[in-house]
């Protein structure tokens, strides 16, 4: 292997583990960006479940509200 061979492998070596070192921590972004992604699915679906309950707790106090008052005799 001739010198000017082996410069240029030491070049591309080096090249290599930079291109290493940016996957590594392109990895790392992507992981953190899947928990978040995680949470806010969690957030939405306990967000969505609450607004259930709320939806019905309403809508009971309302026929209960409804029926007392045709009880009453008030028109």
């Amino acid at each position: 292997m001739s010198p000017e061979e082996r410069d240029r492998l030491v070049k591309v070596e080096q090249i290599v583990a930079g291109q290493q070192e940016s996957l590594r921590s392109i990895e790392r972004k992507l992981d953190h960006l899947t928990s978040i992604a995680d949470m806010g699915k969690g957030a939405l679906w306990l967000s969505l479940k609450v607004g259930g309950i709320l939806a019905v707790a309403v809508a009971a106090l309302w026929a209960l509200f409804d029926k007392l008052h045709k009880i009453g005799g008030t028109p």
